[in-house]
């Protein structure tokens, strides 16, 4: 099946055209296990895309395997979009963090929290890593005998990770995850979006000090005289494109609500200046 890309004993890739931010496209499923199979973010809604990802369950089931359970990593739309028809036709049970429970359009059949660890037999045990920020509920699954784990939208092989407030997005926690992913000791991170990354420590790593260096910009643009939120975006965002000025402003948010709570600024009547 030439679209389904092998990484390890046990551990493959396929990417899936789905309804997501551009200008990634597709969202990358993961199928992790020997015998039994888990498969880790089945999103695509396009029939199309689904008669791939059935030729590839059928490949697998040829070689005597078979799908033991679904996983996803958090409940947006581009996310979530394959998992009741898998679920039905499948009869295998979804499994998710509590707070991704809460939030998703039907019910999951399983809860999975931080640390636990999905033994899937013959040496695959998928660990759970709860990872806040991007959303609550935020898992990153960490297959351990080859190292590699699918990060979700903690990071990305292409685009960006927004982290907006209005959707339960939060900076301080995402940061803290991203320093938690950092620490894996992962081999190879799968995002959701774009090509596997195969310097974990080097993308995460990169992923911290872009956010430290955005916070910097806005803390610039507030020392130069930036008070009202348009201020502050125009200054703190002025090397980014305006049309992507609206999706600025949600991430510009993040980062003066994680300001506010470190004490470094303040807000008050639709102002912000340092403390």
């Amino acid at each position: 099946m030439e679209r389904l890309q092998p990484l390890a004993d046990g551990v493959w890739r396929l990417a899936l055209r789905t309804p997501t931010l551009l200008p990634a496209t597709s969202t990358n499923l993961m199928i992790a296990g020997r015998s039994k199979l888990a498969l880790i973010e089945p999103a695509t809604p396009f029939d199309d895309e689904r008669q791939v990802v059935d030729q590839a369950l059928e490949a697998l089931r040829a070689e005597g395997r078979e799908v033991a359970m679904l996983l996803v990593t958090h409940h947006h739309i581009d996310h979530i979009g394959d998992v009741e028809r898998l679920r039905e036709g499948l009869g295998v049970p979804l499994l998710a963090h509590p707070q991704t429970a809460e939030r998703l359009p039907f019910e999951v059949d399983r809860e999975v929290v931080d640390g636990e660890e999905l033994d899937l037999g013959e040496g695959t045990i998928l660990r759970a890593v709860h990872t806040p920020g991007h959303a609550p509920g935020h898992l990153v699954f960490h297959e351990l005998s080859s190292g590699i784990a699918h990060a979700g939208d903690m990071v990305a092989g292409e685009g960006t990770i927004l982290v907006d407030p209005s959707d339960a997005g939060d900076m301080k926690q995402y940061l803290d995850s991203l320093h938690r992913l950092g620490g894996l000791g992962t081999s190879a991170l799968i995002p959701a979006h774009g090509p596997v990354l195969t310097d974990p420590r080097g993308v995460v790593d990169h992923y911290v000090e872009h956010r430290l260096g955005r916070e910097a910009k806005v803390l610039a643009a507030i020392d130069a005289g930036a008070s009202t939120d348009d201020e502050v975006l125009a200054g703190a965002y002025a090397d980014t494109p305006k049309m992507l000025w609206p999706l600025a402003a949600r991430a510009l948010e993040a980062h003066l609500r994680k300001l506010v709570d470190d004490g470094v600024v303040e807000r008050a009547d639709g102002h912000t200046r340092r403390t």
